[in-house]
């Protein structure tokens, strides 16, 4: 039986047979199940990057780039707008 000790701020340290065990290594996520006898089932959650990048939310599409003609039209409604402006 392996053991480990609460600590008054709810912490334990993973003993290096529990880490050795569950293939732990920092950052990787313990799993709870609390059964209805009390047992409690402790299981490691490793997360690779494909499944990380799965949950991510997927990117927005950009807007077309404009061409040189789009500026072009640009340049000349501008430049007819500010020409118009000046004659009044």
């Amino acid at each position: 039986m392996i053991r480990s000790t609460l600590t008054s701020k709810n912490q334990t340290t993973v003993p290096k047979a529990v880490m050795a065990a569950l293939k732990l290594k920092p950052s990787d996520q313990l799993v709870y199940e609390i059964g209805a006898d009390g047992r409690v089932v402790l299981t490691a959650k490793t997360e690779t990057f494909a499944s990380v990048a799965a949950g991510l939310p997927e990117k927005p599409k950009r807007k077309p780039v404009p061409t040189i003609g789009d500026m072009d039209r640009a340049i000349k409604e501008m430049a007819a707008k500010r020409y118009s402006r000046s004659a009044s």
